[in-house]
């Protein structure tokens, strides 16, 4: 769980929350999009991988981004 995301800036800003594309597909995160305010956003990030994990061995870059700014998160997945 990722939480206490707003906007930095003044008012609202529309964002887009996704993982990049060498992301392996066991990562997902909701919500995907929605508004930002001076209000937290709180984003529920799983791992459920597909088989078996050596510890450490699955990382995620997820990113959070409005028109304003871009923040990035490296995840290390273990079960």
């Amino acid at each position: 769980l990722l939480s206490q995301v707003v906007n930095e800036y003044m008012g609202f800003a529309d964002f887009r929350a996704a993982f990049t594309p060498e992301t392996p597909a066991d990562w997902s995160v909701t919500p995907t999009e929605g508004s930002l305010s001076k209000e937290p956003v709180n984003f529920i990030v799983k791992f459920r991988p597909s088989g078996p994990v050596a510890p450490g061995a699955i990382q995620g870059h997820l990113i959070i981004e409005t028109e304003d700014f871009k923040k990035t998160y490296q995840l290390t997945g273990s079960t």
